[in-house]
């Protein structure tokens, strides 16, 4: 683990060859640019015409049920062309399925009513059609006298029930308010939804013609990106006259790369070394098995250039306590099948590929903390069982438990303590580190070691540790009675952070809650189930699998939620207050897009 050291680049040439340049910069991609002048901010990052549409129509093409092989090299794409036919394709065929919903509703109220049409008024002696719905139970209290009515259809619940009047009868002379049925006959109905059904047939074999273009509107699309980040990059050089400079950082094993970038562009190159007023961005670079911590750490924050690389600690970190909150083999051996099952959907990109593996690492984890709790869906292996003797952690032992996630605690505190310390430059920075460890073992030691040796020791090094934090509390030189003051003032003030170290270790007693808590959430679900079974007696078992279903995916989406958010917080806030100094800003390489679909 480490932050890759870096050099300032300067790329100097003939202003009319700076297109050439930042394309063949763009092209090397390495270099992460340093604005030399103010862009105009409001630059899109697609310019006029290839931007949201076009982006909206290459999901609508890439999400289509059924694909076309990919036209990879075309002369004639007409990209202004496919993007409003695909746009139109996708509004059309949101309006088509609308309208064959609302017949197909349509359909259904009206076929009860059977086959009818208006005739004309005057032929039926100026009477009109009114419908009524009546629930069965009120049909009794239709008054027929005066009525000219039929009951054209009846159901085991309603009838439907047609009055013929020159107006609606009155609303006390009808049990039910009369319902709509439309101008259209039930013929003309089902004619415009087979009209419509063939429509959308149209439209969806549209929108898979159209589905070809995918790749080189893909294409398109990144190349508009570039030209645009090109554009902008153009605006944050520094011109004067026929002369530009382009300012970058770079990676110092780079170097030679570079000299043969700026040789073949023939322009000049000036490298420098990072002085103390630069504030150079961080790149972190971690062997393939722990680029997942880098992941991890970039989330919250980035470390600055001359802090430390976290992302290996954070990374294994992250993983026991993930496997500790959650802590059950079933959950774990189940999310390890599905891993496996949708193991392809995550190969296509580099950040798929550290996905699974540190997806696969937390389910071991909580493999292997289930097996040593004794943990199988919350169920407990039987008595002198292979697992029962595996089973070295009781969760539901207190004193044990929250003995062993204080050791944990103080154990991540003070490897924080001591990589700030390792990478320290001051006095001051070096030695409070090495105090607070002092302070945290010392407490520790006093905690668990009552009754012993340790119990007399421990006090000794929280003391000794606080007065190595407090005299240590600042690197102010003492050359007079005042800055004698302020540099006790400024070891008091250091010494308050004993109340912050105090209660970080505390923090670290959620892993034990956590776990407890999806262990017993666990196990009154399996009680439940069976409590269920028993009281009912043949369709119980179903009732118990549903409820053993249901239950204990609830749990795994609580236990991968906490996992996730405790695990991680107990590194970015605890960790991270103790272990960084300094916040930096991510190295971003000036590169072209990756066509990806």
């Amino acid at each position: 683990m480490t932050i890759v050291p870096l050099v300032k680049v300067n790329l100097i040439g003939i202003l009319d060859d700076k297109d050439k340049v930042l394309e063949a910069a763009q092209t090397f991609g390495s270099l992460h640019l340093i604005p030399l002048s103010s862009a105009q901010k409001e630059l899109e990052a697609v310019p006029e015409g290839l931007g949201r549409e076009a982006v909206e129509a290459l999901r609508w093409l890439v999400e289509g049920p059924v694909q076309r092989r990919p036209v990879t090299v075309s002369d004639d794409f007409d990209l202004e062309g496919v993007v409003s036919q695909a746009l139109h394709n996708r509004k059309s065929l949101k309006v088509c399925q609308d309208r064959l919903v609302q017949l197909e509703r349509r359909i259904r109220d009206v076929e009860p009513w059977g086959e009818f049409s208006f005739s004309d008024l005057a032929e039926i002696g100026d009477n009109r059609l009114w419908f009524y719905v009546v629930p069965t139970g009120k049909i009794d209290l239709i008054d027929p006298a005066g009525k000219v009515m039929e009951v054209v259809h009846r159901d085991r619940y309603r009838a439907y029930v047609v009055v013929l009047s020159p107006d609606e009868p009155p609303s006390d002379a009808m049990p039910v308010p009369r319902v709509h049925v439309g101008a259209l006959s039930l013929s003309q109905l089902r004619q415009r939804h087979e009209q419509a059904a063939i429509e959308l047939e149209d439209l969806e074999l549209e929108r898979q013609s159209l589905t070809k273009w995918r790749y080189v509107l893909g294409q398109n699309l990144a190349a508009a990106r570039d030209r645009s980040a090109r554009q902008r990059a153009g605006l944050e050089t520094a011109d004067s006259e026929r002369v530009f400079v382009l300012q970058a950082w770079a990676r110092q094993d780079q170097i030679s790369g570079i000299e043969d970038l700026a040789g073949g562009l023939g322009v000049a190159v000036l490298f420098e070394e990072v002085s103390d007023k630069d504030r150079p961005p961080t790149l972190l670079q971690n062997m393939p098995s722990m680029e997942g911590g880098e992941d991890l750490v970039e989330f919250y924050q980035t470390p600055g250039y001359r802090d430390w690389d976290p992302s290996a600690i954070v990374y294994v970190s992250f993983i026991i306590f993930f496997g500790m909150i959650m802590t059950d083999a079933g959950y774990g051996l189940l999310l390890l099948l599905v891993l496996f099952l949708f193991r392809k959907r995550f190969a296509g990109s580099e950040l798929g590929v550290r996905m699974l593996r540190m997806s696969t690492w937390l389910m071991i984890s909580t493999t292997a903390f289930g097996v040593a709790t004794g943990s199988y869906f919350g169920i407990a292996p039987p008595q002198g069982s292979f697992l029962a003797h595996l089973k070295v952690l009781d969760l539901k032992n207190v004193d044990a438990m929250m003995k062993i996630t204080l050791t944990i605690g103080v154990v991540h505190i003070v490897l924080a303590n001591i990589m700030r310390a390792l990478n320290a430059k001051t006095p001051s920075a070096r030695f409070q580190p090495f105090g607070w460890c002092m302070v945290a073992l010392g407490g520790l030691a006093t905690f668990l070691g009552q009754g012993t040796l340790f119990a007399t020791s421990g006090p000794v090094s929280v003391v000794g540790g606080l007065l190595l934090v407090g005299f240590f509390g600042s690197d102010r030189q003492v050359d007079s009675v005042s800055s004698g003051g302020l540099r006790v003032f400024d070891g008091l003030a250091a010494l308050a952070r004993i109340v912050n170290i105090f209660s970080d270790v505390l923090s670290y007693m959620r892993l034990f809650a956590l776990g407890l808590a999806a262990a017993s959430l666990a196990e009154t679900i399996n009680s439940l189930s069976g409590q269920l079974n028993h009281a009912v007696p043949g369709i119980g078992i179903l009732i118990a699998i549903l409820v053993l279903a249901i239950g204990h995916a609830i749990n795994i989406g609580l236990g991968l939620i906490a996992g996730c958010v405790h695990g991680l917080r107990l590194n970015v806030i605890e960790f991270f207050n103790w272990g960084l100094k300094d916040e930096g800003k991510p190295f971003r390489p000036f590169k072209k897009e990756e066509t990806r679909l």
